[in-house]
C-alpha cells in the first residue's frame, strides 16, 4: 500500500530533496521575498509562509539555481545568492512577562537582550547544521572568528570570555562551542536575574551583560559573512510567527527594521496577521516602501482566484507524482459526484433554453444558468438539503479558502477514509462518497471542536463568544439567501457602508487571526470610494450549506446592523431577510451536517 501523499509534516521536518519535489511558490508575490530587502509576509496559519522560509535554508538552494531550478549536482554554498537563517518565534517563548519594568528605559534593553541571546541561538544552532567543507582553512578561519571577534563583541556587550580555540577544531565544534557560551549567558540571564523579578515590587537593578541588536547581532553577522565558506551576499534572518513577541518585543524588532541593513542583512519577517504594530521603541514608525517591503499572502484568493486554483493543483500533482500514483490529475484523483453533476448541467440547459427563447442572448444565458443553477439545485433539495456532495477537486479548492495547509489536512483525512473503505485494496482515486463524508466533517470540526479550542486558549473568552455569534450570523444570513428568490444567491461576503467601531473591528479581527473571516477592499454602492469586504471563509460552506464556488455576491449592510449579530444573530438575520424577496424567516439557523451515517459504499 503506498504512503498517504497529503501526510503533513512540519517543514523543518522534510529533508531538502523532498522540499524541492514539493515545493510550490503558492502566492504569485514569493519571487519579490528573496530580494534583498527587509521584508513583511502576512497570511492565516497554514497558506504557506513556514514552507516558503524552509525552502529558502541553504541546504535547500545548494539545490536549485537562483531560478529555484533544480540543478543536476548541488552547487557550492559559497555561491548560492542570499544565507537564509530560520528563527521559529514559539509561543511563550519571547513573549516572557517578567521582562516587565512599567515601561521603563531599562524594560526595552532587558527585552532586546533576552531577543538578541535566543536569535543568535537560532543562529548559531542553524550555522552548525549546514555541512560545510570541513577543511583547515576554513578552521582556522573561524577559530579566529571566534578568538578575535566573536570574543571581543562579549566583551563590548559586558560579558568575558576566556575560551580559546584551536584552529584545528572542527567547524562543527566551533559553532557548538560559540552555542555553549551563549547558553550560559541565556542562563544567567534567566537565572540569575529573571527569577529574582518575580514577586518584586520595585525594579531590580541588572548589572549583566547586555546583547544588543546593533552592538553585537549585527556586528556578528557582517562578520560571518565575510568568512571563506560564506556566500558574499546578504544574510537573511527568516523570523516566522512574528506576532508571539510581545508588544516591546515587536516594536524592537521594528527598531531593528529601520536601520535599513539590507545590503548586509535582511530581516524577513512572517506573521499570522496579529502584528498590528508598526512603532519602533523610540515611538518613530516604520514605513513601506522607505523601511520594508510587504507581501500579504491572503490576497492571492480574494484577488487572484484563478491563481490559487493552479498553484493547489500543482500541488497535488507533485505529491501524486513523487508517491508514484497512477493517477496524477487531481480533477480526476477527487472526482465530482456525477449524479448530482448531471442534474445540475441538465438545469443549465434547461435555464441556457428557457432564456434563448425570452430573447437574451447566448452570453446572457448562459450568465443565467450559472448563476442560479447550483443555488437552484441547492434550493430544490428541500429538507434532503444535506445530502448535496462537496466532492470534486475545484470545489474542494474553493472550499480551501486560500489555506494551502487546509486543503492538505482534510485531503489526508480524506485518503484515511478511502484507505479504510478499501479494505487493504489499492486504489487510485478518493470516491465523491468520501470526500463529502469528510469535508462535512472537517467544516464541522472547524466550527466546532477547534473553535472551542481556540476559546480555551483565548485571554478573552467573551469575545471568542461574539465572533462564534458572528460567524454563525453571516453563515445563517447567507443560507438563507441561497434559498430565497433573491436575484443574486451565491453570497459570501459583508461589505460595510461605513466604518466599524472598535469592538467590531476587534472581533472582526479575531475572526481574520483564526482563519474564520478573510477581508478585502470593493468599490462602495455610491461609486465615490472604496467599502470594507469581510468574506466569511469558504471552509464552513458545508457546514452552513452554502454554495463556495462564486466570489460574486455580497450584501451591503451599516456596520451597526453586523454588530447586532455579536450578540444575537437570529435577531440580525431577521433584520435582514425581511427585505430579500423569497427569504423565510423560522427564527433559526440550520446546520448543513451529514447525519452519522457511514460511506455510502
Amino acid at each position: 500500500m503506498k504512503n498517504n501523499p497529503f501526510e503533513f509534516k512540519y517543514p523543518d521536518d522534510i529533508n531538502p530533496n523532498d522540499v524541492i519535489d514539493l515545493f510550490v511558490p503558492v502566492f504569485g508575490e514569493y519571487y519579490s521575498v528573496p530580494v534583498s530587502g527587509h521584508t513583511f509576509i502576512n497570511g492565516a496559519r497554514g497558506s504557506g509562509k513556514s514552507m516558503m522560509f524552509r525552502f529558502m535554508k541553504p541546504d535547500c538552494q545548494v539545490l536549485v539555481d537562483n531560478q529555484g531550478i533544480r540543478l543536476n549536482e548541488p552547487r557550492e554554498i559559497s555561491d548560492i545568492n542570499y544565507f537564509g537563517i530560520y528563527i521559529p518565534i514559539k509561543k511563550g517563548h519571547l513573549n516572557k512577562t517578567d521582562i516587565q519594568l512599567n515601561n521603563k528605559h531599562g524594560e526595552a534593553l532587558l527585552n532586546e537582550h533576552f531577543m538578541v541571546i535566543n536569535f543568535s541561538l537560532s543562529i548559531f544552532k542553524e550555522l552548525s547544521e549546514v555541512g560545510f567543507i570541513d577543511n583547515y582553512d576554513n578552521r582556522r578561519a573561524l577559530a579566529n572568528f571566534h578568538n578575535l571577534t566573536f570574543v571581543k563583541f562579549l566583551k563590548y556587550s559586558g560579558y568575558i570570555e576566556n575560551k580559546i580555540i584551536d584552529e584545528n577544531n572542527p567547524i562543527k565544534e566551533t559553532f557548538e562551542s560559540i552555542i555553549d557560551t551563549l547558553r550560559d549567558i541565556s542562563s544567567e540571564f534567566q537565572h540569575g536575574y529573571l527569577k529574582k523579578l518575580i514577586g518584586a515590587t520595585e525594579p531590580i537593578p541588572y548589572n549583566g551583560a547586555l546583547l544588543l541588536y546593533s552592538d553585537f547581532l549585527f556586528e556578528i553577522l557582517t562578520r560571518i559573512r565575510k568568512l571563506p565558506f560564506m556566500p558574499t551576499k546578504p544574510i537573511y534572518l527568516l523570523i516566522d510567527d512574528a506576532d508571539e513577541l510581545s508588544e516591546t518585543q515587536r516594536k524592537i524588532l521594528n527598531s531593528w527594521v529601520s536601520l535599513r541593513t539590507t545590503n548586509e542583512v535582511s530581516l524577513k519577517i512572517s506573521t499570522q496577521l496579529k502584528y498590528k504594530i508598526f512603532s519602533t521603541i523610540n515611538g518613530s514608525r516604520i514605513d513601506t516602501p522607505h523601511d520594508y517591503s510587504e507581501v500579504n499572502v491572503n490576497d492571492i484568493y480574494t484577488t487572484k482566484k484563478d491563481l490559487y486554483y493552479k498553484r493547489v493543483k500543482e500541488i497535488v500533482e507533485k505529491r501524486l507524482i513523487k508517491y508514484d500514483y497512477k493517477i496524477t490529475d487531481p480533477e480526476i484523483f477527487f472526482p465530482g459526484d456525477e449524479e448530482q453533476k448531471k442534474k445540475i448541467e441538465e438545469l443549465k440547459e434547461k435555464y441556457i433554453s428557457e432564456q434563448i427563447a425570452l430573447g437574451k442572448s447566448d452570453n446572457q444565458a448562459y450568465d443565467y444558468a450559472y448563476r442560479y443553477a447550483e443555488p437552484d439545485f441547492i434550493k430544490n433539495l428541500g429538507g434532503n438539503r444535506y445530502t448535496y456532495s462537496y466532492a470534486g477537486f475545484k470545489q474542494l479548492v474553493n472550499i480551501s479558502s486560500g489555506i494551502v495547509r487546509e486543503f492538505i489536512d482534510f485531503a489526508s483525512e480524506m485518503y484515511v477514509g478511502e484507505l479504510s473503505k478499501a479494505d487493504g485494496n489499492e486504489f487510485d482515486v478518493i470516491s465523491a462518497s468520501v470526500q463529502d463524508h469528510e469535508i462535512k466533517k472537517y467544516s464541522r470540526k472547524k466550527m466546532e471542536s477547534e473553535f472551542d479550542k481556540f476559546k480555551k486558549e483565548a485571554d478573552n473568552k467573551a469575545d471568542m463568544d461574539k465572533l462564534r455569534n458572528l460567524i454563525m450570523g453571516m453563515g445563517g444570513l447567507f443560507q438563507k439567501i441561497i434559498v430565497s428568490n433573491a436575484s443574486e444567491r451565491r453570497v459570501f461576503s459583508i461589505a460595510l457602508n461605513d466604518e466599524p467601531d472598535q469592538e467590531l473591528t476587534r472581533i472582526i479581527d479575531l475572526g481574520i487571526q483564526h482563519g474564520y473571516l478573510q477581508k478585502s477592499m470593493i468599490g462602495n454602492k455610491y461609486g465615490t470610494g472604496k467599502a470594507r469586504l469581510y468574506i466569511l471563509n469558504r471552509i464552513l460552506s458545508p457546514h452552513f450549506g452554502l454554495d463556495p464556488t462564486s466570489f460574486a455576491g455580497y450584501k451591503f449592510m451599516d456596520a451597526s446592523v453586523l454588530k447586532i449579530s455579536l450578540e444575537n444573530p437570529n435577531k440580525f438575520i431577521s433584520a435582514l431577510i425581511k427585505d430579500i424577496d423569497g427569504a423565510v424567516d423560522d427564527g433559526q439557523i440550520s446546520m448543513f451536517n451529514e447525519t452519522n451515517e457511514s460511506y455510502v459504499f
